[in-house]
């Protein structure tokens, strides 16, 4: 079908609606940066509860924060004044900033409480013998003490019940507290513990909710430095400094825009000024632009459309299709300006031209099947831009061109590209060579080749990871590491689960294995585990019994001790404690982190966090033997009850799922072959198509593993990219082409060099890592696929063939 001049307007009309449908897309589209997608979408049951804690576990939305930049009396008071100012905000549900996290309230509760939540509450606790024993000790220890509160505490608890679970709830790691306000080691950084009330994974309300600090620390400083000149001094160089996965989440999204719009105008200027120089005409450079804006919207529109929100790297991949995309358009131009009539509709210029793109999406579509949702993303936008922006190349540009173009003569680059191809024709026994060594390289290195790491997939930029370090640091924030993951129906059953494993790492802990843990159930026991306990407080006149006995040899008088017998008799009917009751406690930032909901699959469960401590080592924290501890509770784990190593649990799923990858990358090569052989019809041209992207494949990988770099899932996607551009030069190559044809080769080498080769000064590493691979990967395949090409192509400048 050839585009008429009553019939041009109607492509153009569909692209404009099209572009303004994807354009409404993306502006309402949710925009994602944790990890996840790189995890399976179809997982088991233990990577279910896994990917639950990664997604929507309540850790995600606790923020650490710094104040910095003055003297300790100044940082104290702008840090207590900060929290005053936002502790009432519903934005937030906790706002910590001292040490003394039992505010008179819990201590009501504890104290309320005490039988129910304490682990020492039994039958055996209220006999004559140990209550003796108990009072005894804890009559001397109170000679030593002073205080009224100390000695009528005594006379109401004298088993020592709220003191023991003070110390059992309150944290034994933390920061010191100076003035009532957290501090780091070297006084000079307060510190916070903030917890937003918003989802994990509402990315939207973690960012209002940050502008919303900083906002409110803007207006607490300048409050204050309102009040005296010696103020405005002290705080001339005091800022606040957030970490957490909320902040990181609002960061790596705000980066990658920013590192979108700076090295897509650095990439674009740059090729920009080449075209310029080669078509030196405006309208002709934008409307070669328009492949690559349409090949972006759609490829967005069309994630966004599949599968819900676009991952932050798919928005940073969508620059490097620039580099691709603009190929067609280079392509075309230069084909148009060197024959006078049709020449944007020659049929063998097309074929070549969709059978490149139709090896590229073979190469893609594999990934469709991998079960990794950031992979499937990358693929479905990579076919989607590279069909559009080659459609739009096809039936939208001829439409808004002459018939002939006028552009720069490259007749003589193509010359001289065709005399480097002859002269270079014996440098192919080097390539043989330098493939050879590559291949024997990555076989012997074959063990070390690959990195398992899932964090080396992280979009967050080194610089917030430190900070997050030190802020961790200075809080003695425990490794949450490994854990205990519970999984039940309801919050009873869940808390009756955890319940069931206390006993056992109580053993662990005063055998070393562990230093200590903390469960949700220590805070909030199970309503059986209350209803026990009460059952087994003794009626006022037992309790008067074995108190007449117990004290028969005390200085003490059972009359003393009155309040103590009221306590256990009301204790008895107390109504049970429940989670609603401890939200808005201090309690409940731990509570909510620990035991919280999920939905899975339609279905609601509860999870139980067990975070597991690592005992002392020497006087410093060691580290946990997971072996060992997984052999000790192996008789009640199962699916349900999951012991992790988050660490070393995510890095093997993601190694089983990299082999996967592979896998279906491998199956693409096949598909592409078999695509070849069948348009082609002739297996020496698709062994001479072939030949020269493997070698570079090759190549490059062995120079990427020499330089250092462990090979992972970005650089598969990276030698896809490789490939995929590369299989256009190949083609070219494979039969006789133009001095014009050569010339264009070259210029769309280095336009896309240009594309891809800017991510390599980005912040964001994935970004740095595609940027290394394809960029040295399209010169080696240019540089192959010309040294490579059939003796009898060097010396034809010829049309194009009809092969």
């Amino acid at each position: 079908m050839y585009i008429t001049q009553n019939n041009r307007f109607v492509p153009q009309i569909l692209w404009f609606i099209c572009v303004l449908v994807c354009g409404w897309i993306i502006v309402n589209t949710d925009y994602r940066t944790d990890l996840s997608v790189f995890l399976p979408s179809e997982p088991n049951k233990k990577e279910v509860m896994l990917l639950e804690q990664l997604q929507n576990g309540a850790a995600n939305r606790i923020l650490l924060i710094g104040i910095e930049g003055s003297d300790t009396a100044t940082l104290a008071q702008i840090g207590k004044s900060f929290v005053a100012k936002v502790r009432s905000n519903p934005v937030f549900s906790h706002v910590l900033n001292d040490q003394n996290v039992i505010d008179p309230a819990e201590q009501k509760l504890i104290y309320t409480y005490r039988y129910l939540l304490s682990p020492n509450t039994s039958a055996d606790l209220f006999t004559p013998e140990t209550l003796e024993t108990a009072i005894s000790t804890n009559l001397l220890e109170l000679s030593f003490a002073s205080g009224l509160l100390s000695k009528s505490l005594f006379m109401r608890d004298p088993t020592g019940e709220v003191m023991a679970l003070v110390d059992r709830l309150t944290p034994v790691q933390g920061p010191q507290t100076i003035n009532g306000q957290w501090f780091n080691d070297r006084g000079d950084r307060a510190l916070l513990l903030v917890q937003l009330a918003s989802a994990g994974t509402d990315t939207k309300a973690q960012e209002a909710a940050l502008r919303l600090m900083q906002a409110s620390f803007k207006e607490v400083v300048q409050s204050f430095q309102t009040q005296s000149r010696e103020n405005a001094q002290k705080t001339e160089n005091i800022g606040i400094v957030i970490s957490g996965p909320a902040s990181f989440a609002v960061s790596t999204q705000n980066i990658i825009k920013e590192e979108a719009s700076r090295l897509s105008a650095i990439g674009l200027v740059l090729i920009v000024t080449i075209l310029f120089y080669v078509l030196r005409n405006l309208k002709l450079l934008l409307v070669g632009l328009l492949p690559v804006f349409s090949g972006v919207v759609a490829g967005i529109a069309t994630v966004s459309l599949g599968f819900g929100s676009v991952h932050a790297m798919t928005i940073g991949f969508g620059i490097t299709l620039i580099g691709e995309s603009i190929d067609y358009s280079i392509y075309f131009f230069l084909q148009r300006s060197q024959t006078a009539e049709c020449a944007g509709n020659n049929p063998m210029f097309w074929r070549t031209v969709g059978l490149g793109v139709m090896t590229s999406i073979c190469g893609f579509s594999t990934l469709l099947f991998s079960g990794f949702t950031g992979l499937m993303q990358l693929a479905a936008f990579s076919i989607a831009g590279l069909l559009v922006a080659v459609l739009c190349t096809r039936w939208i540009l001829p439409t808004l061109l002459p018939q002939r173009l006028s552009i720069h003569d490259l007749n003589p680059v193509g010359v001289w590209l065709r005399l480097m191809m002859e002269k270079g024709y014996h440098f192919r026994y080097f390539i043989w060579f330098l493939t050879v060594g590559a291949l024997l390289l990555l076989l012997s290195r074959q063990d070390y080749l690959w990195s398992y790491e899932l964090n080396d997939l992280s979009p967050i930029p080194a610089a917030l990871l430190d900070l997050d370090g030190e802020l961790r640091a200075d809080m003695g924030a425990a490794d949450v590491r490994h854990m205990l993951l519970l999984q039940d129906k309801t919050e009873e059953q869940v808390l009756q689960r955890c319940e069931q494993f206390l006993p056992r790492l109580d053993v662990l802990v005063a055998r070393g294995l562990l230093g200590g843990y903390q469960a949700p159930c220590t805070y909030l026991p199970s309503q059986a585990k209350q209803i026990q306990r009460q059952q087994v407080l003794p009626d006022q006149e037992r309790l008067e019994q074995a108190l007449q006995e117990a004290t028969h040899t005390l200085p003490l008088s059972v009359q003393s001790f009155q309040g103590f017998v009221e306590d256990v008799s009301n204790s008895k009917a107390l109504p049970l404690l429940r989670s609603d009751k401890l939200e808005s406690s201090t309690f409940g930032i731990t509570l909510s982190v620990t035991l919280y909901p999920v939905n899975a699959g339609g279905n609601r469960f509860y999870h139980a966090l067990i975070q597991l401590q690592a005992p002392l080592q020497n006087g410093k924290v060691g580290s946990i033997n997971h072996e060992a501890l997984q052999t000790e509770l192996l008789d009640i784990l199962n699916e349900q009850s999951v012991l992790l190593d988050l660490k070393d649990d995510f890095n093997s799923i993601y190694k089983t799922y990299l082999n996967e990858v592979l896998k279906y990358s491998a199956a693409g090569f096949i598909a592409i072959i078999v695509l070849l052989l069948l348009v082609l019809r002739s297996l020496q041209t698709t062994f001479l198509v072939i030949l020269p992207l493997a070698c570079a494949i090759l190549f490059v990988t062995a120079l990427l593993h020499l330089l250092g770099s462990q090979l992972n899932l970005l650089n598969i996607i990276g030698l896809l990219l490789v490939f995929a551009v590369g299989s256009n030069y190949a083609l070219f190559f494979s039969s006789s082409q133009s001095n014009m044809t050569l010339a264009s080769l070259l210029l769309a080498t280095t336009t896309t060099g240009i594309g891809y080769g800017v991510l390599i000064f980005s912040q964001i590493p994935i970004l740095q890592t595609i940027g290394i691979t394809v960029a040295s990967g399209v010169f080696f395949a240019l540089i192959f696929s010309a040294l490579m090409a059939p003796q009898s192509l060097r010396k034809n400048s010829g049309s194009i063939s009809q092969s």
